[in-house]
């Protein structure tokens, strides 16, 4: 129907009335889509269809996609202690790296044979240019570097690239054939185009292995060289070019590669006086396996690891759907007692964060239409109604079109945006239906209701706006973080104006019916046209979430039902009885508080102070982001002496295994991953580094699934965990929930002297643990490695020159004779096998074998070890940790669950207070850093931006009412608001949260 076709005859709009109506102000987009109903209608379902299409594709992950602005620049230099490590090399590069624009923290760490810096610039800088420059700075610095030491590697962190699952092969057979059912497990899903790497762990390699008898070796004049060189240059094949004969073309190659790894025993090392010197004669060569350095178990059952890492921007939910049907193809190839399970699955997070949102979506539709029944009718509620799946829909669209992805932030603020997403319909409609009621024709009905409100809704609206726009210039890592929240807000609430002006006046000037009116037929071929734009909206959601839709049409029927034989009476009495006397009532208490504003005034006033000193004493503390979020997951660390053998720290782990079986709540619990010593795992994904640390990482059922709390679960396993486990440092914590931040309890010593720093950190350990705060943490440590037992190889530069050795050439040959060298690769089909030459195990344990040790220098002659370098057993410092230029050391802690971060960072203080002021040496400061300084960041940016948001929103009333005094009363009412915020959390006994408390305030403006 057009709007002309509804237009009485003399033109007015008011359908038989004759006399002269004022003219009335129109918005000029309503009425262009009012007066092209037809486009508008067509608009609406490509943007149902296409909104549809876009949430099916538009990538879904748990955490948004930040860019962490940090270079680390790291350098060897072996056989160098720690401190000359400091002097030598990580002070020359910080001089250069300490002059790049726009750097905001420097930190490096110094440790045996190795620099490590890293470099932090602010979240506006381009990472390319920043890059470039650190190049160009450590080339500066190359020159003042030792010859001696290697070229300085330079990277940017990319913290996008974390696994998101693990999948766990186990059974009941040998490590070695476990490690070969994963790599081929590996190569399937590295097929899968959305997965970036598959990362395999665990499992046991085999390798050739060549131990060297020392007094053989020194028997025959020889040295661990010879027997590597002789082993590398016999194991070759190398082309040789092509001959031409007559016709035919010959490749020629020299084909020297190992058949059969134990002929090895066979190469001839050396020839002497015309006898060969053959490798059995020094060494035994076995084909075995390599020394276990780590250890991997799911659920106590060894296991073999991979990591899938999808490629950035890929949907985290597709890509894991991948991964499962590759798994699915590949298990009926594995033996039948293999056993493959998936943990660490972050799309099942994802999955269960856009099914809230859909059933928010519908439970908010749903609510809406119920509440607003009682007032506007069935129809009329739906027309509200219907802005709900269209705002979001159409913002699905202008998200994927900015390349937003849909994580847990983007997911939050949709959330947030649902309850004002109707706020602009609900007037146009309302006010439409009551011109309506007065007799004005549909199509004029929706042009003069939707002109006389348009100014006050986009006022509105743009008041909402400027509510949240001061957040997209939130700085630094957490501003990256929570970024998505105002950008997604402001697209979201746009969307909501767009349909509230253009898409719903068009549907009231077609569909809108006051209550008992009959509605005309639909011709025949508008049925068509509905049905089969409905199927091109409907079929999409249906393949994409079936159940959701389901569950849409089934709620809808039921609210037929109810509105037919139940709700319909109801609001009908509703409308004629209640509905009177609650504005009658309102009415006397509104023309009270008139005739007495002063004491209303007051009364709000005395309500807000009464109300903040209430909080004051009453509050229950302040937290950077939510603490009570129940954990998917929960881990237990080990940490044993440094030095200790991974064998024994395996033990210790192994023993926490079982005490986890028998806390209550662990029936929750989905699976148990144990990894322990270097390389078996993946820190972000719970896995360990060095053989004296491990790790227990329980992950629970969906939350639904749960008997107990999980935050009770891990209360409980913080109470009892390794409390019979002497020898270990324990700790129970959970993942950090929220943007990135440091830890909770951060204390950091800065100073000059690395043994004063030691002592004085490990004071403040002694301090903290024999104090009553230690009840409340966790995982309380120092970055300052302990002083671990070391033989410590010191070699004279001066005398090492003139044998035309180096350090790089003396410590090779400690590292061939202790750890191994790899000499060459045994390959057999696809598989390769590394050959390592070391000692034999009695003299690889005999710390005085090494003086009996010689090097090969450039002209061949053998010179003793002892002739240019001593030694002596000792402990070492294990690290020199500086930051901004200056040597410091960090103690730092979790808190425990159930217990206020800020309230445990506050008892800290206070317990270190007297030695702060009392004990700490002059020229050395400590400084409480972490998340309590990003949470201080955090809380004066959104003050400001509440400030800025609320004189942004004056700008906008006064502009609108071109006055002060009127904008001023409205904007009272935000902050009279504040009382009701406080109150809540008083009474609900919540803490107050910098992050959601501070955006819940600013979305009160």
């Amino acid at each position: 129907m057009s709007a002309s076709a509804d237009m009485s005859s003399n033109g007015d709009g008011l359908g038989g009335s004759t006399s002269k109506i004022a003219s009335y102000k129109e918005l000029s987009i309503t009425s262009w889509a009012v007066n092209h109903d037809t486009a508008v209608l067509i608009l609406f379902f490509i943007v149902m269809l296409s909104g549809t299409l876009a949430y099916r594709s538009i990538p879904k992950e748990s955490f948004p996609e930040i860019e962490i602005p940090m270079i680390a620049v790291n350098t060897i230099y072996p056989g160098v202690s720690p401190s000359d490590i400091e002097s030598l090399v990580t002070r020359v590069l910080e001089q250069e790296l300490n002059t790049v624009p726009d750097l905001e923290q420097l930190t490096s760490t110094s440790i045996e044979g190795y620099s490590s810096i890293v470099a932090e610039f602010s979240t506006s800088v381009d990472m390319e240019d920043a890059l470039q420059r650190v190049r160009e700075k450590v080339d500066l610095a190359k020159p003042e570097l030792p010859a001696d030491a290697e070229e300085p590697a330079i990277y940017e962190f990319d913290f996008q690239e974390v696994p998101i699952m693990q999948v766990n092969l186990s059974g009941e057979y040998g490590l070695v054939r476990l490690k070969e059912l994963g790599e081929e497990l590996e190569d399937r899903l590295e097929q899968i185009p959305t997965v970036l790497r598959v990362d395999l762990r665990g499992g046991r390699e085999r390798e050739v292995k060549v131990d060297v008898s020392l007094p053989r070796l020194q028997y025959y004049g020889l040295s661990l060289d010879d027997i590597v060189d002789a082993i590398r240059d016999e194991n070759v094949n190398i082309p040789g070019g092509s001959i031409d004969v007559g016709q035919s073309k010959f490749l020629v190659r020299v084909d020297g590669e190992i058949d059969d790894p134990l002929s090895i025993r066979d190469f001839v090392v050396l020839t002497r006086q015309g006898k060969p010197i053959y490798v059995r004669d020094v060494a035994t060569v076995d084909f075995g396996f390599a020394e276990l350095e780590s250890f991997a178990r799911l659920d106590q059952r060894s296991v073999v690891t991979l990591d899938v890492v999808k490629r950035s921007g890929e949907n985290i939910i597709e890509t894991a759907e991948a991964v499962r049907l590759a798994i699915d193809e590949m298990e009926p190839l594995y033996p039948p007692t293999t056993v493959v399970k998936i943990t660490s699955d972050m799309s099942k997070d994802i999955r269960m964060m856009v099914s809230s949102l859909e059933n928010n979506i519908v439970s908010g539709l749903i609510l809406i239409v119920a509440v607003l029944l009682f007032f506007l009718g069935l129809r009329t509620s739906l027309f509200v109604g219907i802005a709900i799946p269209t705002s979001m829909l159409l913002s699905f669209l202008v998200l994927g079109v900015l390349g937003v992805t849909m994580n847990m932030v983007v997911l939050f603020s949709l959330i947030l945006a649902l309850g004002m997403l109707v706020d602009n319909a609900i007037v146009v409609v309302e006010n439409t239906y009551r011109y309506v009621e007065e007799g004005w024709d549909r199509a004029t009905a929706a042009r003069k209701a939707t002109g006389e409100v348009a100014v006050p809704v986009i006022a509105a609206t743009a008041t909402t706006l400027a509510a949240f726009g001061p957040m997209l210039f939130w700085p630094g890592i957490v501003g990256e973080f929570m970024g998505y929240l105002p950008l997604t807000l402001i697209v979201t609430l746009s969307s909501s104006l767009f349909v509230a002006l253009v898409i719903v006046p068009v549907l009231c000037a077609r569909y809108l019916r006051l209550e008992g009116e009959q509605a005309a037929p639909m011709p025949r071929r508008g049925k068509i046209v509905l049905l089969v734009v409905s199927a091109l909206v409907i079929l999409p959601m249906a393949s994409s979430n079936p159940l959701t839709l389901g569950l849409l049409a089934a709620t809808g029927l039921i609210l037929y039902i109810l509105h037919h034989f139940a709700l319909g009476p109801v609001a009908a009495r509703f409308q004629r009885q209640m509905l009177p006397w609650i504005t009658d009532r309102y009415e006397v208490i509104l023309e009270w508080a008139l005739h007495h504003r002063l004491t209303t005034l007051g009364a709000n006033v005395a309500i807000l102070v009464l109300t903040i000193m209430a909080f004051g004493h009453f509050n229950h503390g302040i937290e950077f982001f939510p603490e009570d979020i129940p954990p998917r997951q929960a881990w237990v660390d080990v940490e044993t002496p440094v030095g200790t053998r991974v064998e024994y720290t395996d033990q210790i782990v192994r023993e926490l295994e079982v005490q986890t079986l028998g806390i209550e709540g662990y029936d929750d619990a989905e699976s148990s991953v144990a990894t322990v010593g270097g390389g078996s795992g993946n820190m972000l994904m719970g896995g360990a580094s060095g053989p004296n640390r491990g790790r227990v990482m329980i992950s629970f059922i969906d939350y639904k699934d749960r008997v107990f709390d999980s935050s009770e679960t891990l209360a409980r396993m913080q109470e009892v965990i390794g409390r019979q486990v002497a020898g270990a440092e324990i700790s129970v914590d959970k993942p950090q929930e929220g943007p990135p931040s440091g830890p909770p309890v951060n204390v950091e010593i800065s100073g000059e002297d690395p043994e004063v720093l030691k002592d004085l950190s490990d004071r403040v350990l002694q301090i903290l643990r024999n104090a009553s705060v230690h009840a409340q943490l966790t995982g309380l440590e120092s970055d300052l490695d302990e002083a671990r037992p070391e033989l410590s190889v010191f070699v004279d530069r001066e005398k090492a020159a003139i044998y035309g050795l180096s350090t790089t050439k003396v410590a090779g040959m400690v590292r061939t004779a202790v750890q191994g060298t790899e000499a060459t690769q045994y390959r057999t089909g696809n598989d390769e096998y590394d050959v390592i030459v070391r000692l034999a195990e009695p003299w690889r344990q005999d710390l005085e074998s090494l003086r009996d040790l010689t090097i090969n220098n450039e002209s061949g002659d053998q010179i003793p070890l002892i002739s240019v370098a001593d030694w002596r057993v000792g402990e070492g410092l294990g690290s020199i940790r500086r930051k901004d230029m200056d040597r410091a050391a960090t103690i730092s802690s979790e808190v425990k669950a159930g217990i206020n971060t800020n309230a445990a960072l506050g008892d800290v203080k206070e317990t270190l207070a007297s030695f702060v002021s009392n004990e700490l040496p002059p020229g050395y400061t400590v400084r409480y850093t972490g998340q309590s300084e990003d949470q201080a960041e955090a809380k004066g940016f959104l003050t400001n931006a509440f400030l800025a948001a609320l004189a942004f929103i004056a700008f906008i009333l006064v502009t609108q009412f071109n006055s002060v005094i009127k904008p001023v009363i409205i904007l009272t009412s935000v902050i009279l608001s504040i009382a009701g915020v406080l109150l809540g959390l008083m009474i609900f006994q919540m803490p107050f949260g910098i992050i959601m408390t501070g955006v819940g305030i600013i979305s009160l403006a």
